[in-house]
């Protein structure tokens, strides 16, 4: 992905679209599920409570 694609993207997510969130969701998959995991097993839940923190907070990120 090009930076101004991501730029975009982010951009989008920040002012509130669902679809540029989900973008964002997919692209940090990786890194969430890595950081959702206790004793080396994903906890859904954890996994959970980021991405809620990430969807309320994200607006709060300054471009």
């Amino acid at each position: 992905m090009k930076p101004e694609e991501f730029h975009r993207i982010l951009e989008e997510a920040t002012l509130g679209s669902h679809e540029a969130l989900g973008r964002i969701f997919e692209m940090y998959a990786p890194m969430i599920n890595k950081h959702s995991q206790i004793g080396g097993k994903l906890d859904e839940d954890l996994k959970q409570y980021i991405l809620i923190h990430i969807a309320l907070n994200i607006s709060k990120f300054h471009i």
